[in-house]
């Protein structure tokens, strides 16, 4: 994958380590259609799992109410596996990664 953003109806390629032959690659092509042409920023996280599920409710920021408490308003939430959680926790890793190793050149 690369790091850039996708338009809708864009083409996701999946490129392996492998040299794989052409009709291979094509097996790894995902086209990607968003549902949602609103995109919401997020600068905070909180993960919760449960026995089925993992939780993940994204904030845009910690506010604070009329009475002084501290609120952190969930604007979205994503529900998942626990391998998707680890296929995006792997992919999230790769991405860190190379984004630390390009800021270093």
């Amino acid at each position: 994958m690369h790091d850039r953003a996708f338009l809708p109806g864009s083409i996701l390629y999946h490129t392996t380590m492998s040299n794989s032959a052409n009709t291979e690659d094509k097996k790894n092509e995902i086209r990607v259609k968003y549902d949602v042409s609103q995109a919401s920023y997020a600068s905070q996280a909180l993960v919760q799992a449960g026995a089925e599920e993992v939780f993940l409710d994204f904030s845009s920021a910690i506010i604070t109410d009329g009475t002084g408490a501290r609120v952190m308003p969930i604007h979205t939430r994503v529900a998942m596996s626990h391998a998707a959680a680890r296929r995006l926790l792997s992919a999230l890793g790769q991405t860190l990664q190379r984004h630390s190793e390009t800021k270093a050149q």
